[in-house]
């Protein structure tokens, strides 16, 4: 009989840098991420899943209920200083963060890809005073990563907490 013989070979175990983030775009030239430590799920609803409330934030676009959970949706660029998402779009993307007990949506046009990030790929706002943000992405702004050399290549880096604590009282 043929003696088999079986081969261990060590893996090398690639250490992977960095946290993962969810990047979600705004707008066809802006992308922001979000830690996905806090993304519960990703969700693309139609309009008639919101329930639209009176005497809101504007940016608030309506609550919705999944899976035995109400939570608000915010139209996210809307919030952040850029065009809100078209209110006559048949469906809209939402990523799920679940912060504590309390669940959020955040509207989005698309829902992107993981990345990778290490903290000194992420550019504190402080040290770059220069580059130019609209002042209602500040309160949320961790930093951004600078992808290339065009300015709207840049992907801001969201302080997901800030927005969960934010007061959307009018």
């Amino acid at each position: 009989m043929v003696d088999l013989m079986i081969e261990l070979q060590e893996e090398h175990s690639q250490a992977i840098a960095g946290l993962p983030y969810l990047s979600l775009q705004l707008s066809p030239d802006v992308k922001v991420a979000v830690q996905l430590k806090f993304v519960r799920e990703t969700l693309v609803l139609t309009a008639d899943r919101f329930t639209q409330m009176p005497n809101v934030h504007p940016c608030l676009m309506g609550l919705v209920e999944h899976r035995s959970n109400v939570f608000w949706v915010l139209d996210l660029p809307q919030l952040l200083g850029f065009a809100p998402i078209d209110s006559t779009t048949i469906e809209t993307h939402i990523a799920v963060l679940q912060i504590g007990g309390a669940f959020i949506g955040l509207g989005v046009y698309r829902v992107g890809r993981v990345v990778r990030l290490t903290e000194p790929e992420i550019v504190s706002p402080r040290e770059s005073p220069n580059v130019k943000t609209p002042i209602e992405l500040v309160p949320f702004l961790r930093g951004w990563v600078i992808q290339s050399e065009t300015v709207n290549d840049n992907l801001y880096v969201l302080d997901t907490e800030a927005i969960a604590n934010h007061n959307f009282s009018v």
